[in-house]
């Protein structure tokens, strides 16, 4: 098995949907850092729209919501008006792409009306409005209203702006998608949907790999005049090192 292969869940924890933290010593032979939640914890959810190790911008009367699905869900939910949403990072820039340093990030998505969202997902440096002003250095999917492709991006300000690649998946509004990206080190970046490496995208330049510290990222934007969402069932990530 490639190593880049390791964001899967079943071999990140061991075990499948219970998302146990069971990291497998032939697989993690070296130290490694990271989170994952499915969202089903109380004490994560302070209060209304605010969960504890995260910073959220809401954009409107928007709201997160703790959903009453299996295994627990996080809905970002638009308030009902254009362009409406929500921008939530991890409090710290934890992540920094670097030699020997390889960074995997999994996850799953839902959405209410996949041609009528914007959605950014993945690493970004903090910023409280990455759909409407995106950063210059960011690893992550997009998608934008209008149309339900779903675009990957990997691009460093050093190296100037790189576009986004449509993977040639198209969303769909129901249903659930898995996502995920593999960062080998400073030398490449591999992306995977429903847990196929995907081959419409060009595997990123080394100088397109930003240099700098990251936090993850999930923000969305309603696309018309409707409460559409992002729904996160489960997210992954872990940085090894040497």
């Amino acid at each position: 098995m490639s190593k880049h292969s390791l964001w899967h869940r079943e071999t990140l924890y061991g075990r499948d949907r219970t998302r146990m933290c069971q990291f497998s010593p032939p697989t993690f032979a070296r130290g490694q850092f990271g989170n994952f939640s499915h969202f089903c914890a109380p004490e994560e959810y302070e209060d209304n729209n605010t969960i504890d190790g995260w910073t959220s911008t809401l954009v409107g009367a928007s709201t997160l919501v703790l959903l009453d699905r299996v295994g627990g869900w996080l809905q970002l939910l638009g308030a009902g008006a254009e362009n409406d949403g929500v921008n939530m990072q991890q409090e710290h820039e934890s992540f920094l792409p670097a030699a020997d340093r390889d960074i995997h990030f999994g996850c799953s998505i839902e959405m209410i009306d996949a041609e009528q969202t914007d959605f950014f997902i993945g690493l970004a440096p903090k910023d409280t409005t990455v759909i409407a002003t995106p950063p210059t250095d960011l690893i992550g999917y997009w998608t934008h209203d209008g149309d339900s492709n779903l675009d990957f991006q990997c691009q460093s300000a050093a190296n100037g702006l790189v576009a986004a690649v449509d993977t040639g998946v198209d969303l769909v509004s129901g249903t659930a998608i898995e996502l995920g990206f593999f960062v080998n080190g400073v030398t490449s970046v591999h992306t995977y949907i429903n847990g196929v490496e995907d081959s419409t995208f060009a595997v990123a330049a080394a100088a397109d790999i930003p240099a700098v510290e990251m936090a993850l990222t999930f923000a969305m934007l309603s696309g018309e005049v409707a409460a559409n969402d992002l729904k996160i069932d489960w997210y992954s990530i872990v940085q090894c090192y040497a």
